[in-house]
């Protein structure tokens, strides 16, 4: 019997550690379909739950062998606990490890979409701004972390194109296969060529650094 959309997620979430922090999905409720659900991530430590989601999501668990999984979230690193004491998963250096989490739940061809637009926080203020010049994907934060998940097809989705797309968000999509995968880089290896060539002659604000720093790395993995 398929397992339900709330059934995967408690499987694969429910107690994973993330630094000093486990994770506990909650508010599980029924999506637009019978295979999706939406859902909140909350950090527990000590006993103690956070005040407020570290992530708010919907999950889609596939249908068959032909509609894949895919997850769209908003992420938010910034946690309060009662009492007042709070938490910054980013810079705690836990981001990374959150979305190697959340990636299990995406198989070869599923997708990842993490919401962006108009949010507070430098990690997406900095994507945007990223995005909205034309850096490659795996260059701005969010897409990094999408790019160390495993993921490796991207479509920015600036501009719904209808109101069901909702909020602007970043995608990324896990290879098919190894031939896609190799495809798939070696597009992103000519485009952050080009993109560091154009990057290390100019003077650039400290937020641009990190970019060019990001391609490099990303780049260094590649060759």
């Amino acid at each position: 019997m398929m397992e339900s959309p709330s059934e995967v997620l408690m499987r694969a979430l429910e107690g994973r550690r993330l630094g000093a922090y486990s994770l506990s999905p909650r508010d599980l409720k029924p999506g637009r379909t019978g295979r999706e659900t939406y859902f909140h991530l909350f950090l527990l430590k000590d006993g103690g739950l956070s005040s407020n989601p570290v992530v708010e999501g919907l999950f889609f668990a596939g249908r068959g062998d032909y509609i894949k999984p895919w997850l769209e979230f908003r992420y938010r690193p910034d946690v309060a606990f009662p009492g007042g004491a709070r938490a910054d998963l980013e810079e705690e250096g836990l981001t990374a490890a959150l979305f190697s989490v959340l990636g299990e739940l995406i198989p070869p061809g599923g997708s990842m979409m993490a919401i962006y637009g108009a949010e507070e926080h430098p990690l997406f203020r900095e994507t945007e701004k990223g995005l909205k010049r034309g850096f490659p994907p795996p260059a701005t934060p969010l897409g990094r972390y999408l790019w160390n998940a495993g993921l490796r097809w991207f479509k920015d989705w600036y501009f719904p194109e209808g109101w069901l797309e909702g909020n602007m968000k970043l995608q990324a999509t896990r290879p098919l296969d190894d031939g896609v995968r190799a495809e798939r880089e070696r597009g992103a290896r000519e485009e952050l060529r080009s993109f560091i060539a154009v990057m290390e002659g100019r003077e650039l604000e400290p937020w641009e650094e990190k970019s060019l720093s990001r391609a490099r790395e990303v780049l260094s993995g590649l060759v």
